[in-house]
């Protein structure tokens, strides 16, 4: 990494001499599995393997697939995964049973994951076991597994609960019988950092030191993360989490923030490309269905992750964007660089708290020179905005300066709308669509028809696809609010496009009377940003 690109603190070299710090760290994906069982989340076969070819990209060491014995859905979902050809090794889940592993064997998976549950609880209400009987199965079926897998993970269940050298025991004796790692779950999240690292170290000291020692926890008390964390400090090398956190109650611990802990604060070794972080979150919340969504305070990749707005930060910020920033937003995806203009457009947000610095570089930004009489006037009006309780938008921030300065200079135009045609009614909705598009500095036509199951979905299929020889671009985000009333009411469109080639991730907004319209024009300044994008990159 360089190291303009993240500054964190010099205390933890001192620190790194009492930890069991692996020489590398791998990542486990559990989102096709634990993260599906999210309630009110269920992924299509085909968005399943479109999230295990991106986590394959993105470099997950291991993908589970899913649980194959639970339904014919999930047993496909592995199969065809399976099939894919990725570099990622592809497991399956199964209890201690032999129709489980009789499923991951059918499916054709690389390797297996057996479980069963070690706690005094879990044993007594769920198993109705002994402990002796939880030993004997882990004996029998890991054999059983190592039959036909070379790679056997073992887990114990609610291990966190456990009594700790019935635990260890438990996990000995997988390992004598064939298992080859072990996993140490924090099953209902009940467990603190210093706690949890004690149970790893305690386990890492009692087993053979080839045996790689994984951690699977979860979020009900918000310590997910932390946990993963004290657990390599204390001799795991192998994170259990899901792309956004997504799981069971609170889910899982966040894959984006376990990953970049270990990149950015403790130096570790690993495969993943965090260039495609952020991109790969984007896109498996556009398969959430707006059921979950990434929240604007998320750590690394919400809204406000690398947002500013006091003047105090925003004046740093413009002489050294790691003033107020530990890692550049580049290093895991969001597409922003190191220049003031960018820093100020993309970082800097507007409000009650803006600085004249901030605003001075916003305004030179967009190739605004107002005088000093007319800065002082945007100034207020911009305070005066945020004091009512307003976060100032981009397009709030136009009029104000539009309604202070008069017109506005124009962005080039890359995509330009020449004919939009919609049909609807008895037949299904169609929409043809005719774009110029500037490639290489000219313009050329493109002609494309589209159905959908309306005449919006119509309209942006057919434009997406006028677009796709530029640019293979997907909708990320699509939401639609009537900002005045009665019937003839003005509706707002927002969306989220991102650009499959660069990951550019944009967001625009706009209003018309006309629906359909709205979604056309959003989209239509969407691939205009892609497009000055990709020219500026150039």
């Amino acid at each position: 990494m360089e190291k303009k690109e993240i500054y964190v603190s010099t205390m933890m070299e001192k620190l790194r001499k009492n930890l069991l710090l692996p020489d590398k760290a791998y990542f486990f994906d559990t989102t096709l599995r634990d993260g599906e069982q999210t309630p009110g989340i269920s992924f299509t076969h085909e968005e399943k393997l479109s999230i295990a070819s991106s986590l394959n990209e993105l470099g997950i060491d291991v993908i589970e697939a899913g649980f194959p014995v639970i339904s014919e859905g999930d047993f496909a979902a592995c199969r065809d995964i399976s099939k894919l050809g990725l570099n990622s090794e592809i497991i399956g889940l199964a209890r201690m049973k032999k129709l489980d592993i009789d499923k991951v064997i059918e499916a054709d998976m690389d390797s297996i994951h057996v479980f069963i549950a070690t706690s005094e609880l879990h044993m007594r209400e769920k198993l109705e076991m002994t402990p002796q009987e939880v030993i004997e199965s882990i004996a029998e079926h890991v054999s059983y597994a190592k039959d036909h897998y070379e790679k056997v993970l073992f887990s114990a269940e609610d291990a966190t609960r456990s009594d700790l050298d019935f635990l260890i025991k438990a996990n000995k004796t997988a390992i004598e019988h064939g298992a080859t790692r072990v996993n140490i779950p924090d099953t209902v999240g009940t467990i603190s950092p210093n706690a949890f690292g004690f149970i790893v170290r305690q386990n890492y000291e009692a087993l053979p030191k080839n045996i790689r020692i994984a951690v699977h926890c979860h979020n009900d008390f918000g310590l997910a993360v932390a946990n993963t964390i004290a657990g390599f400090e204390n001799g795991a090398s192998e994170a259990q989490t899901t792309i956004m956190g997504l799981g069971e109650r609170a889910g899982n611990a966040s894959f984006e923030e376990t990953a970049m802990s270990l990149y950015a604060l403790y130096q570790v070794p690993m495969n993943i490309n965090t260039r495609l972080i952020f991109p790969t979150a984007k896109l498996i919340e556009s398969y959430c269905g707006g059921k979950i969504k990434i929240g604007r305070l998320q750590p690394l990749i919400g809204q406000n992750a690398f947002a500013h707005e006091s003047g105090i930060h925003a004046h740093a910020m413009i002489k050294n964007a790691r003033a107020y920033e530990p890692i550049t937003p580049e290093l895991i995806g969001i597409k922003r660089t190191d220049n003031v203009e960018e820093i100020v457009k993309q970082s800097i947000k507007l409000g009650k708290h803006t600085g004249g610095h901030a605003l001075k570089a916003k305004l030179e930004d967009l190739g605004i020179h107002p005088s000093d009489e007319q800065f002082q006037k945007i100034f207020t009006n911009v305070k005066r905005y945020g004091d009512k309780g307003h976060e100032v938008a981009e397009e709030d921030f136009l009029a104000i300066v539009k309604d202070v300065m008069g017109e506005l200079p124009e962005e080039e135009q890359y995509v330009i709308l020449d004919e939009l045609t919609v049909l609807t009614g008895s037949i299904t909705p169609t929409s043809t669509v005719r774009l110029k598009i500037k490639n290489n500095g000219e313009f050329i036509e493109k002609l494309a028809s589209s159905t959908g199951v309306g005449p919006v979905d119509a309209s942006v299929k057919a434009i997406v696809k006028c677009f796709e020889p530029m640019s293979r671009v997907k909708l990320l985000e699509y939401n639609i609010d009537a900002i005045t009333g009665g019937s003839d009411a003005l509706g707002n469109v927002m969306i989220e496009l991102m650009d499959l080639d660069t990951h550019y991730i944009v967001t625009t907004s706009a209003t018309h009377e006309d629906i359909v319209m709205s979604s056309v024009l959003a989209l239509l300044k969407g691939l205009n940003k892609i497009q000055s994008y990709k020219q500026t990159e150039k």
